[in-house]
């Protein structure tokens, strides 16, 4: 004798439609510090760079090694002001402000 709890055959909806499949998402994973460092200014300005541009704004030669002792005083001078580099007069404007920003970043490296 067969029992009264039969299993009825699926319907033609329950055939073709498919139940979401129950998976546990993979979070994000979270960037390091030194990882999220190396994007900031450098990802950015990537492609964008010349090179020799702040030798050429400072009027030094190609041998002319930069240090940051020497261009982190030059940050202070507001926009608009003289200032002096190697004895030679400039004009701080807002490109060599963050010409020199971008050179004493990429020297903390």
């Amino acid at each position: 004798m067969q029992s009264a709890y039969k299993k009825s055959p699926p319907t033609e909806k329950e055939t073709f439609i498919k139940t979401p499949k129950k998976t546990t998402m993979a979070e994000p994973k979270r960037k390091t510090k030194k990882e999220e460092k190396s994007e900031g200014v450098f990802t950015e300005t990537e492609g964008k760079i010349k090179d020799g541009g702040l030798r050429k704004a400072l009027k030094v030669d190609k041998d002319y090694k930069f240090s940051s002792s020497s261009l982190k005083p030059l940050l202070k001078h507001e926009e608009g002001k003289k200032f002096t580099f190697q004895d030679n007069q400039f004009v701080m404007s807002e490109k060599l402000k963050k010409q020199i920003q971008l050179a004493v970043n990429m020297m903390k490296k």
